[in-house]
């Protein structure tokens, strides 16, 4: 890769830096100081700002520098959501989802299992105790139409906001690896993999504790991370 080549880089303070040749934007890079999404032109006269993706030299410098100092991947001029709020972020949303379900869930019960509370108390106390086959059969349903409604609630709300009630509280957003809203496809295949995450007890969301980006498996598959607002 030549090295002669030289750039100025727009900031987030929309102040323009550089100068600068392309050893000095690996060490920008490794510090999160620059990469996708950052506004880039080469310094010669009459060129115009583009996006970093669009000079093929600065593309091959980042999968180099990401490739071999195992840099973290975060989105250039944004800060990985603090675990704590993110957590209390996600206790919101399942809070937000049982309000929006119990009703739900209640009423298709009531209207059509009569006993339906004393078989949930009886299975509490006897995980082997036998269920009529009608309560079964809605206890089914009612878990269909429930996870129905999380994949909408969230797939709704990352779609047209970016982030959930949740999340908005904690002051926290979605965002792919430009620091922008994700497509609806990506939107769509995060709420799914969360879906299902939560349905097998939530033991995936453990990764966040494991990860340096603080990503769950949701977030690996859709190519997101979770960031402040």
């Amino acid at each position: 890769m030549p090295e002669d080549r030289f750039f100025l880089i727009r900031g987030e303070d929309d102040q323009e830096y550089g100068p600068v040749g392309l050893e000095e934007l690996r060490e920008w890079v490794r510090e999160n100081r620059a990469g996708l999404g950052s506004e880039v032109r080469r310094d010669e006269s009459g060129s115009s700002w583009q996006p970093w993706q669009n000079y093929p030299e600065l593309v091959a410098l980042l999968a180099e520098v990401r490739g071999t100092s195992g840099a973290v991947g975060v989105p250039v001029g944004l800060t990985i959501a603090p675990m704590w709020r993110r957590v209390a972020a996600f206790v919101l949303d399942l809070i937000f989802w049982n309000i929006l379900t119990t009703p739900i869930v209640y009423t298709v019960m009531t209207l059509n299992v009569a006993d339906w509370q004393s078989q949930i108390i009886a299975l509490v106390l006897d995980p082997q105790n036998q269920q009529s086959p009608t309560f079964r059969h809605y206890v089914l349903i009612c878990n269909v139409v429930t996870y129905l409604i999380l994949l909408a609630y969230l797939v709704g709300f990352y779609v047209a906001h970016g982030k959930t009630p949740g999340k908005a509280l904690m002051g926290l957003r979605v965002v792919d690896e430009t620091g922008q809203k994700p497509a609806a496809s990506r939107i769509l295949l995060r709420g799914l993999a969360f879906v299902v995450s939560l349905y097998v007890c939530g033991f995936p969301f453990l990764w966040v504790f494991l990860s340096p980006e603080r990503r769950a498996p949701h977030d690996f598959m859709a190519g997101t991370w979770v960031v402040e607002a």
